[in-house]
C-alpha cells in the first residue's frame, strides 16, 4: 500500500494552503489501499537551515526528516509569497531533501491572485535539481478567489486535486509493481 504524505508549507494561521492540504487529504483518505498523514510546518520548531549535518539538528527536524523518508510519495502544499516559494518551505526542504530523493511529489500552489501560479515551477526546479522528484501533473493552483468563508469553494480547484491524487497514485503503483 502506497504511503503519501501532505507537506503542509505555510506557517499562517488561517492558511489558505493547509485548507487546500486538508481538501487533498479528504480525498486521500477515502481511496482503498492509500495510507496517507499530513506534516504541517506550523507544527513544527525548525532550526534555520545552515549546512551542519542532519543529527546536529532538533528533534522536530529528525522527526520530519523520518516522516519523509517513510514515505513513497508526497504532496507538497505550498504558499506563494514574493512569486517564489516561501522561505520557511524553502528552510525545511534543505534541511530534509535527502529524504525526497526519487519519489514522486504533486504540488498544491495557493497565492494571493490568479496570475502568480507559476511560482509551483521554482518548486518544481527546487525538488528536480536538488532531489530527483519528479513533479506530477497537474500541478494545483487556487488564488484568493477560490475560498470563501475560510473554505474551498472552487470545483476547478478540487477537480485539479482529484486528477493530480490519481496521477500520484498511478505512479506509485507503477513503482511497486516494476
Amino acid at each position: 500500500m502506497p504511503k503519501i504524505l501532505i507537506i503542509q508549507g505555510s506557517l499562517n494561521p488561517n492558511s489558505k494552503t493547509a485548507i487546500v492540504a486538508k481538501a487533498a487529504e479528504k480525498i486521500l483518505q477515502g481511496l482503498e489501499n492509500v495510507d496517507c498523514e499530513t506534516l504541517d510546518l506550523r507544527s513544527l520548531d525548525m532550526q534555520f537551515c545552515d549546512g551542519r549535518k542532519l543529527q546536529d539538528y532538533n528533534s522536530d527536524a529528525q522527526k520530519a526528516y523520518k516522516m519523509v523518508d517513510g514515505v513513497d510519495g508526497m504532496i507538497i502544499g505550498m504558499p506563494v509569497y514574493c512569486y517564489s516559494v516561501s522561505g520557511p518551505l524553502k528552510n525545511f526542504i534543505d534541511i530534509i531533501a535527502s529524504a525526497m530523493e526519487n519519489k514522486p511529489a504533486g504540488i498544491l500552489c495557493t497565492a494571493g491572485s490568479s496570475m502568480s501560479y507559476l511560482a509551483s515551477s521554482d518548486l518544481a526546479k527546487i525538488l528536480a535539481y536538488e532531489s530527483h522528484v519528479l513533479s506530477v501533473q497537474p500541478v494545483v493552483c487556487s488564488s484568493y478567489e477560490d475560498f470563501k468563508d475560510g473554505k474551498l469553494e472552487s470545483e476547478k480547484v478540487v477537480e485539479k486535486l482529484i486528477a493530480m491524487i490519481g496521477v500520484l497514485v498511478t505512479i506509485l503503483g507503477r513503482n511497486k509493481n516494476p
